[in-house]
C-alpha cells in the first residue's frame, strides 16, 4: 500500500476533499443545522494547509492545517467510511506530524468529536482546553486536545 498526504493543488483534489468531508463530517445526522460551504473563508486561506490522503492513487481521507504560534490547529479530519477503522487515520495523522516538523512546528491542537477521543488518545493526544471560544460555537461537542511533536 503506497500512501501520500497531498496538499490539494488540483480541481480533482478540491473535489475529493468537499466529496470526504460531506460523507463523513456534514451529514445530516452529524449537523444537521449546518449547511456545508464549498468556499468557506478558512477553507481559502492562503496559509491553511489542505491535504488528501492518498492510497495506491485513490483519494481516502482529508484533513486541513492551520498554523497557529508555535505549531498548528488539525482540523476536519476524515476516512472514507468504507475505510474507518483499518488503520489509515493514524497513517494521515502520523504523515501530518512530519509535515508539521518540517514546517517548524512544535505541537498541534484539535477539537476531537467525543466517538474520536479514544482513538487520539492512543495516538499520544491529551486533553486540554486551549480555545474556550471555540467550544462555544462550532466545537461545542467536542473535546480540545493537544500533542506535542
Amino acid at each position: 500500500m503506497a500512501y501520500e498526504l497531498r496538499e490539494l493543488a488540483s480541481p480533482d483534489d478540491w473535489e475529493a476533499m468537499h466529496r470526504i468531508r460531506l460523507q463523513v463530517l456534514f451529514t445530516a445526522e452529524r449537523h444537521p443545522e449546518l449547511i456545508y460551504d464549498r468556499a468557506h473563508p478558512h477553507d481559502i486561506e492562503p496559509a491553511h494547509s489542505k491535504f488528501v490522503l492518498m492510497l495506491d492513487g485513490a483519494p481516502i481521507g482529508t484533513t486541513r492545517l492551520d498554523p497557529r504560534g508555535e505549531g498548528g490547529i488539525v482540523r476536519l479530519v476524515a476516512i472514507v467510511p468504507q475505510l474507518q477503522r483499518q488503520g489509515h487515520g493514524s497513517v494521515l495523522e502520523a504523515l501530518l506530524i512530519d509535515y508539521a516538523r518540517a514546517h517548524g512546528m512544535k505541537r498541534l491542537w484539535l477539537n476531537a468529536a467525543r466517538d474520536a477521543v479514544g482513538f487520539y488518545e492512543k495516538l499520544g493526544w491529551s486533553a486540554e482546553v486551549w480555545d474556550e471560544q471555540e467550544l462555544l460555537t462550532f466545537a461545542r461537542d467536542c473535546v480540545q486536545m493537544t500533542k506535542p511533536i
